[in-house]
Order: structure tokens, then sequence, then C-alpha cells
């Protein structure tokens, strides 16, 4: 072997420096493969792999090369060999120190990504620290009084933010809807003519449909709530009182949690007392009153500065109480937010305007559209725009294509059957847990009673499973029927809440229909619960009194009030061929009316034995 490296030198020197750059070779891949690892990339780790494979290779070949008594010569000469063999070595540690390079930038960003996490939680940190100091001195506390009264009375701190007042903007919409439907419900109790009522507020507007003109009605409650808004004083004779940012959102705060019947009950002479005293005489006109009430006696309460208990006032209440809470909360932030309203007739603006009913399209004038109604003025705060809710004129339908209605059947047709099936189930089972053997004479006794109603089959068959000898009473078999009559309304609930989700979720043609026909269910829930809890009040024991007279009245609105909501909502689905889907909601709603019918006759039986004794008293 010495004699072979004697006889030629450079070839074996080529050898060496050939083993070297291998070797230099396979630390660069090794290095490549260690770095693959973090973070865990495997694409990058296989490649590596390949390479630190081919590199061993080389190594082996080399070694089998060496070990040969008498090596091939090399094509090139030893020199031009030395020579690559130096440059493959110096580009084994090139390779090596770009990967510990990419390395050490991978660290570098992963620092600076950290800092800047850190630096926008001290702004956040910042922000919120400038906030509390704002809230702290527009209340005039000290962080220690805030914490003691917090904890003592039970109110937390708010934020004065941008985002409270347009929380309190959606609750006062809420409001008006919600003061609007019991209106509408008792106008047609009583015989109002709806359509001219709705076209006397604001004529000439054109609607898409007969129902959107419930919009005319909660537009003339908004431009008499809203009246003096842009007031300091709310059109309210202030009697040498001084007010300021901080006494504003101090009567925001006193009232926020307060129901407003106990506020008025503790101080009915207070600013939101004459507030609300003023506001129900511009809503409620006196013929409006004396058509439901068949006298002005709560009117004439109202004005001598009473607070009547009733459900109407009641319910006004909660309409005045966040508007008032709105006003206060204007006036509390420093510019004052302003009101601004939208004129009938005036364009549609996307920027400044939003349509109550969104799914609706330009007729075939192809006009731009116009405002027919302002349900809802817009404000501006700081830089920012709280748009008007408007009712556009003159519009119409977006048309439904049998390609998404297909989609529609397609995605809830499962859905559809399987919930009526579950519904059906529950409602059976829920029926089935007060039931009691039945009794000849209270079957009898039902059977008689469900003459009077309008569905006197299906009274019978919802009633009959009661029969024991607690229904042979008037009471009990109308407190009874209320029961059955909620429990058909909540699952009636239950099932269109599921729907009115899928349907906004695939943005279906009926959703808004279905949002609207919830929306009343929700409201005969609501009002049946409420009726129930007022029969109980009705005590036999206590004999004809007015107390149990103010009852009667009040279950007697309750009840006509959730039947008016139910009828509403099958109207809503009018015709016969419809889809499968608008076909189980309306067969659904129309059985909770149904049952809603029977069990208000069958309170007029009980509540007629009283009305008979008092007319025979002396």
């Amino acid at each position: 072997m010495e004699e072979s490296m004697n006889q030629n030198p450079e070839a074996v020197e080529a050898l060496i420096s050939k083993l070297f750059t291998n070797i230099s070779s396979l630390k660069s891949a090794y290095i490549q493969l260690q770095t693959a690892h973090t973070p865990y990339d495997p694409e990058k780790i296989q490649a590596a792999d390949k390479l630190v494979i081919s590199e061993l290779k080389h190594l082996s070949e080399l070694k089998h090369f060496y070990r040969e008594k008498n090596p091939k010569p090399v094509c090139v000469s030893p020199q031009d060999s030395r020579l690559a063999a130096e440059i493959q070595e110096q580009q084994s540690l090139l390779k090596t120190y770009e990967v510990m390079v990419k390395k050490f930038q991978s660290e570098i960003q992963n620092k600076d990504s950290e800092i800047r996490q850190l630096q926008q939680q001290i702004e956040d940190a910042n922000q919120k620290r400038v906030k509390l100091e704002k809230n702290i001195k527009v209340r005039g506390l000290s962080m220690k009084e805030s914490e003691g009264s917090g904890e003592e009375n039970g109110v937390f701190p708010v934020d004065l933010t941008p985002e409270l007042f347009t929380s309190a903007v959606g609750s006062a919409f809420k409001a008006i809807h919600d003061f609007s439907k019991p209106l509408i419900n008792m106008m047609k109790a009583a015989g109002w003519d709806l359509d001219a009522a709705a076209d006397s507020i604001e004529p000439n507007v054109v609607y898409a449909k007969r129902a959107h003109k419930k919009y005319a009605f909660e537009s003339h409650i908004c431009q008499r709530m809203f009246s003096g808004f842009q007031q300091e004083n709310f059109s309210i004779k202030l009697d040498n009182v001084t007010v300021n940012k901080e006494s504003f959102f101090h009567q925001y705060l006193a009232l926020r949690e307060m129901d407003p019947l106990d506020m008025l009950g503790q101080n009915p002479d207070s600013l939101f007392g004459k507030f609300s005293q003023s506001k129900y005489l511009m809503v409620v006109h006196p013929k409006m009153e004396a058509s439901f009430f068949g006298n002005l006696d709560q009117r004439n309460y109202v004005m001598g500065g009473g607070h009547p208990r009733t459900p109407f006032y009641q319910a006004f209440l909660k309409l005045a109480k966040s508007i008032w809470l709105l006003h206060r909360l204007a006036y509390s932030f420093d510019p004052n937010v302003k009101v601004f309203q939208v004129k009938r007739g005036s364009e549609f603006s996307e920027v400044y305007m939003e349509s109550v009913e969104k799914n609706l399209t330009m007729d075939e004038t192809n006009e731009e559209p116009k405002v027919g109604l302002m349900v809802m003025p817009g404000f501006w705060i700081g830089g920012s725009v709280i748009k008007s809710r408007v009712y556009l004129s003159g519009m119409k339908f977006k048309p439904f294509t049998p390609r998404l209605m297909a989609k529609i059947c397609f995605s809830l047709l499962l859905f559809f059957l399987s919930v009526f099936y579950l519904n059906i189930g529950s409602v059976e089972s829920s029926m089935a847990r007060p039931r009691h053997l039945s009794q000849p004479g209270a079957k009898t006794f039902i059977e008689i009673s469900c003459q009077t109603t309008r569905y006197p089959a299906l009274c019978v068959k919802y009633l009959a499973r009661y029969a024991n000898s607690s229904t042979q009473n008037e009471q009990q078999l109308a407190q009874v029927a209320l029961t059955i009559s909620l429990y058909k309304a909540r699952y009636t609930r239950s099932y269109m809440l599921k729907v009115a989700k899928e349907l906004e979720s695939i943005k279906g043609k009926d959703y808004p229909a279905v949002r609207d026909c919830l929306q009343q269910i929700e409201d005969s829930v609501n009002q049946l619960s409420q009726s129930i809890r007022e029969i109980r009040r009705c005590n036999p024991k206590a004999g004809i009194t007015d107390d149990i007279f103010w009852h009667i009245d009040n279950v007697d609105t309750w009840i006509s009030a959730a039947l008016t909501d139910a009828s509403s909502c099958v109207e809503a689905f009018p015709g016969h061929r419809m889809s499968k889907m608008k076909a189980t909601i309306k067969g659904k709603v129309m059985n909770v009316a149904q049952l809603t019918s029977n069990a208000l006759a069958l309170f007029h039986r009980y509540a007629a034995r009283y009305r008979s004794a008092a007319n025979k008293k002396p």
C-alpha cells in the first residue's frame, strides 16, 4: 500500500480530500435533519433523511475504492480532483451556516412576535385604565366608594361606551315593537278598522304586504315618544333643577335595574314619572282609550298624577323606561349624542338608514327606493352613525327561485320529520303527566262546558284526560284549559325556533315570516303564563268584590292578546298551496289558536257567574 502511495501520491491526496469533503457534507445533512424536527416538518425531514443516506453511500464507495490494490485511474487530473473536493467542502460548510442563520432568524421572529404581543397588552391595559379613570370622574366617586356601593346595592360598574348606547338603542326599538303589539291587539278587540287607522297615520304608503301596516303604528309610537329628545330636559319643566353629565349618568344607573312601577311607587312625582305621564297622554288617544276600557278613568288617573297598576299601563312603562334611559345616556357623553330623523319621501341611503324588512326589492318602475315610514330615528355618536330604521314604500318581495326552494326542502326534510315526531311524543308525555282516572260526573261536566266553545270536539279531546273531581268547577276547568294551551304554545315555540335558525343560516325567503310568527308565539307564551298566574289570584272565598273583577279583567286581556297573536300568525300563511314547512307551522299554530279560543270561552263561562251575581246585588 505504501508502494502504491509512493508511486501515485497525488491520487492518494485527492482521495483523502474527497473523504473530508464527504464527511463535511454528511455533517451538513445531519444538521438539516435536526433542524427539520424543530419545528416538526415531515417534508423537510424526509428530504434531509435522503440527503444523509446519499452521503453515507458516497462514504461507502470511497471506502471500497481505497481498499482496492490497484485503484482505477480517474478521468480528471489529481489537481482538479483536489480543487473540486475543496469547493464541495466549502459548499457544505456554507449550507451549514445557512441552516444556522435561518434558525437564528426564526428565533428572532419569535422574540419579535412576543414583544409585539406584550406591547399590545400594555396598550390594552392603558386604554382600560383611561376608561376606568373617565368613569370614576363622570360618576364623581372614588374607587373605594365605587366598590363599597356596588357590593352593597348589587349594582356593578358600567362602562360609558358607544357600545352601551348602541345596546340601549336596540332595547328602545324592541320596546316600541313590544308595546305596539298589545295596542294593535286591543284595537282589533275593540273593532277598529286597522287599515284605515294605519292610513290615517301615514296616508298613501304602499305596503309590500298587509301585515307590514304594523310599522305605521310603530312609527306613530316612535314619533311621539322621541318628541323633544333633542332637548336636554326632554320637554319636561324643571323647577330649579341643575343637570350635568354626572347627574344624567346617575339617573341612568338608578333606573337601569329597577322595575319602573316600583320606582314610581316610591317617587311618583320624579322626572321619570312626569315623563311617563306626558308621553302616555300623547301616545294613547282618548278615543282609543275609551274604546279599550269603556271609559276614561285610567286617563283621568294619569292626568291627576297617578300611575295605575293595570297591565296596559305596565306595558307602556316598559316602553317609557327604555326611551328615558336612552335619553339619559345620550346626554352623559361629551359631546352629546345627536339624534336625526328621516322624513317621508326621502331617498333611501345605506349610510344613514336601515330597512326594517330585509327581504324586499324594487318594483317594475326601477325608481330609487323611498322612505314610507320612520320606525326608529338615527344617532350620531362621536364619529359613528347608528342608522335610522325605516320602512320603504312601493317595494315587493324578492323572487324565490325553484332552485332555492329545492335546496331548502332538501336540507330541512329530515329535520322537519324528526322534530315533528319528537314534539308529538313530548307533548303527549307532558300531557299524560298530570292525568287522572276519569270519573263519569267530571266527564259529563266537561262535555257540557265544552259545548260553549268554538271547537267543542277539540275541547273534549284534551280536557277529558283530566276528568276528576277537581274539574267539576268552572275556575279549575278554565285553568286546566289555559295550561294545555300554554303547553302547546311552548312546544310550538321550540319547534319554530329550530326552523327559524335553520332558515336564517341558509337565508331562506320564508325566514322573515317565520321570524315574525315566532315573535307572536313568544308573546302568546308570555301572555298565557300571565293569565294563569292571574286566574290563581281569583279567590272564590273572598266573595264578589272589586278586587276579583280586576283580576278577571286582567285574565281576559291576557288571553285575548294571546289569541290575537296566534291568529295573526296563522293569517301570515294564507291559502292552501304551500310548502310542507309552512303547512306544518300553520297546523301547529292553528292548534294553539283553537285551544286558546276554547280556554277563553271556558273562562268567560266562569266569569259570567260573578257578573250575573254582581248584577243581582241591590
